[in-house]
């Protein structure tokens, strides 16, 4: 049976999330909840959830699929492909017919055969806790509390839709740190096991050194993950120079039948993106 997630899910929803091995926290299937509540969904058997999976609509422009999981005593039984298609047909009966999603090797013929393209990959790049940090920027304003109007319309302009509702949820998040200068932004929170680096975007690649320096500068004793997508040249020099290295490469992809297979109209400004689950 496939149902609407409840935040009564979430312990069995972090046990998938165990299971798979990845970075999430009870805080990132509680904002997905909030964002789009009637777009989160459960696989249920015997009472026992044992599967998932995750939509957020970004305005009318996109959706975003993610947290595809499966336990896996219960995997190859069509379940993964189940919820796929619901989450689907439930964006089809609301008039979204784009919607991109970050594949691991496991899923990219699921998603190909459900109809989504290749568009490029996207990267995860890791700071072990005794890299050193190269920080020449104190200047900084630390602050989660509002983003401008001016930001979050270079933040639409930069990714091709509204992301302004997920913006403001990292905002208000007492778990989440901010960095906001007046042409860029960066955010950084909390992860299960590597604290997370993104959404950052700005207007060049100094404004993105100064947030993401800001950022870091008190995670030297951390753990640290960063996604990006390798397009942007200057993201990659710039994790390089601030100690990660690459550990993970996922495959960027977009339904077929949308309106474009471009999911960034400047990704040249998107410094780190919001999670596989966030785009």
């Amino acid at each position: 049976m496939i149902r609407q997630m409840l935040n009564d899910d979430i312990p069995g929803a972090m046990l998938l999330k165990h299971a798979a091995g990845w970075n999430q926290t009870p805080g990132d299937w509680q904002r997905l909840l909030r964002l789009e509540p009637e777009g989160c969904f459960v696989a249920e058997r015997d009472g026992l959830v044992v599967g998932s999976t995750t939509v957020v609509r970004y305005g009318s422009e996109m959706a975003w699929l993610g947290m595809v999981l499966v336990l896996p005593e219960y995997r190859r039984q069509g379940i993964a492909r189940a919820l796929v298609r619901h989450a689907l047909d439930w964006l089809d009966r609301r008039g979204t017919n784009t919607c991109g999603l970050d594949a691991t090797s496991m899923g990219i013929q699921l998603y190909e055969q459900v109809g989504f393209t290749s568009t490029g990959p996207i990267e995860r790049w890791e700071r072990p806790p005794e890299g050193n940090l190269i920080s020449d920027a104190q200047t900084s304003d630390r602050c989660v509390g509002t983003l401008s109007a001016a930001l979050e319309r270079i933040d639409r302009d930069a990714c091709n839709y509204d992301r302004s509702r997920l913006l403001r949820d990292l905002c208000e998040d007492s778990t989440v740190t901010g960095v906001i200068r007046p042409e860029g932004f960066s955010f950084g929170r909390p992860g299960s096991s590597a604290w997370f680096v993104g959404p950052c975007v700005a207007k060049n690649a100094q404004v993105a050194g100064t947030v993401l320096r800001g950022l870091l500068e008190d995670r030297r004793g951390q753990r640290v993950f960063w996604d990006f997508l390798p397009s942007n040249q200057a993201a990659r020099e710039l994790a390089a120079e601030l100690g990660f290295r690459p550990v993970r490469r996922l495959e960027r992809m977009m339904l077929r039948g949308g309106q474009s297979l471009s999911l960034h109209s400047h990704s040249e400004q998107v410094y780190a993106t919001a999670g596989f689950e966030f785009g």
